[in-house]
């Protein structure tokens, strides 16, 4: 953000007179002046400082008198004496000024306009905690977004997939594949250089449900270690707007494996293991999982409305410290994950520059909606605390239809529960615009 540089009052003491700017980046500039008795003491400062550092012949380290040391190091003083006068200017004007450092960690930098044992002049500039603008909630509208649907239908399916978690797997190495065989295979996009994975190491069923027909048509008859280049496409039966967005793309397609599965039958043991006591209740309980992942789908499409609505609407300046953190910790969580390893290895230097950027914008999105999400709540005095943490898993079912709960399992518990709060408070500002907005529809055009 390029704001506009404001300057306010002159404020001074008995060692500096000053003037206050905001800079763009969150940033707030003292313009100072200091007086004959700080560059004085500041001086005498630096000579002692130096003089700990340095040996003369015939004298301790240490023990020098000051002027012997202002006579043999004078660039060593003087440089030293700079970031000492610096030093001792922030310590007075700070207070005077009552804006605050982002943190005990912020490092004030100056530069030296002129100095002499009469005076000196300089600017000191350091970061600040960002201004954030008050959110109006009336002034985002949401459109309506189709909640998908729970049926019978759709139960036995999803019974189907959890079964598919306990299934007896038998390698098929003599034949290609055939319909209703499981293949596990490799997806790249060939257009770009290097190529881009799309799949890796994924098992997909052989069926017109579950695989596209382009795959399906480059996939039947292959044997395992045979690969097959093709152009993606829609099906016919896709939607005409989803036609529309599809980019049709060169791809190669490599078998790794081809199996058959023998799904287990729904005994009474099989059904306890799962925290059911009957098919009956196995189906209440999927249909009520169904129920909460369709609400959720619902709330998730609104969240990514709000933050649009958010970003889009409330710009304001952030440190550049902060957006960095955060880059540097995405990076090295991404760098913990084999398949980023492997991507990033095989990436050209423009490459890694292009995914670092993409990075950090992402980061600068996180760390402005963090802000704007903890200013929303404060406005609105709604308290986060640990006790609002959503409830993990209880039943073995629960786990199987969420794999995030399965994920990040080797990560530090503070960092999970420190990732899980700030989320918490994302998702709670988020839900209070959704709460407040104007609700729009499918085909409403302000929506």
């Amino acid at each position: 953000m390029n704001s506009v540089s404001t300057q306010l009052q002159e404020l001074s003491n008995d060692l500096v007179r000053f003037t206050i700017a905001k800079k763009p980046g969150s940033l707030v500039e003292f313009d100072v002046h200091a007086s004959k008795k700080l560059v004085e003491d500041a001086r005498a400062q630096a000579i002692k400082a130096v003089a700990k550092e340095v040996t003369l012949p015939g004298f301790r380290k240490g023990r020098a008198p000051d002027s012997i040391i202002a006579k043999n190091y004078p660039k060593e003083i003087d440089r030293k004496w700079q970031e000492c006068i610096a030093e001792k200017a922030f310590r007075s004007c700070e207070p005077l000024a009552k804006t605050p450092r982002l943190n005990r960690e912020t490092k004030a930098s100056f530069s030296m306009k002129s100095h002499s044992k009469e005076e000196a002049h300089l600017t000191l500039t350091y970061e600040v905690e960002p201004e954030i603008p008050s959110v109006d909630p009336a002034k985002c509208t949401l459109k309506e977004v189709a909640r998908p649907e729970v049926n019978a239908a759709k139960v036995q399916e999803t019974i189907r997939q959890v079964l598919f978690f306990f299934a007896h797997w038998t390698p098929v190495e003599d034949r290609g594949a055939e319909e209703g065989d499981f293949v596990v295979l490799d997806v790249d996009i060939t257009e770009t250089t290097p190529h881009v994975s799309l799949f890796k190491d994924t098992r997909f069923e052989v069926k017109n449900t579950y695989m596209a027909k382009w795959m399906k048509d480059l996939v039947l008859g292959k044997k395992v270690g045979d690969s097959a280049e093709g152009i993606s496409c829609p099906d016919d039966d896709v939607k005409p707007e989803e036609k529309e967005a599809f980019k049709p793309q060169k791809t190669k397609i490599t078998v790794k494996a081809i199996h058959l599965a023998k799904l287990p039958e729904l005994t009474e043991t099989f059904l306890k293991n799962l925290g059911v006591n009957s098919e009956e209740e196995l189906q209440a309980s999927i249909e009520k999982l169904l129920t909460k992942q369709a609400d959720d789908h619902v709330k998730e499409a609104h969240r990514e409305q709000v933050n649009a609505f958010l970003l889009t609407t409330y710009p304001f300046d952030l440190p550049a410290t902060l957006i960095e953190k955060e880059t540097q910790f995405r990076l090295r969580q991404l760098s913990q994950d084999v398949n980023f390893q492997e991507y990033w290895k095989n990436l050209d230097n423009e490459g890694r520059k292009n995914t670092i950027n993409s990075i950090y914008q992402q980061s600068e999105k996180a760390v402005r909606m963090f802000y704007l999400c903890r200013k929303i709540l404060a406005d609105a005095q709604i308290s986060v605390s640990p006790k609002d943490l959503p409830a993990p898993a209880s039943t073995p079912l629960e786990v199987l239809m969420d794999p995030n709960q399965m994920l990040d399992y080797h990560q530090k518990p503070e960092i999970k529960h420190a990732e899980a709060l700030s989320r918490l408070v994302l998702e709670k500002a988020e839900d209070f615009i959704i709460t407040n907005a104007v609700k729009g529809s499918l085909n409403n055009p302000l929506a």
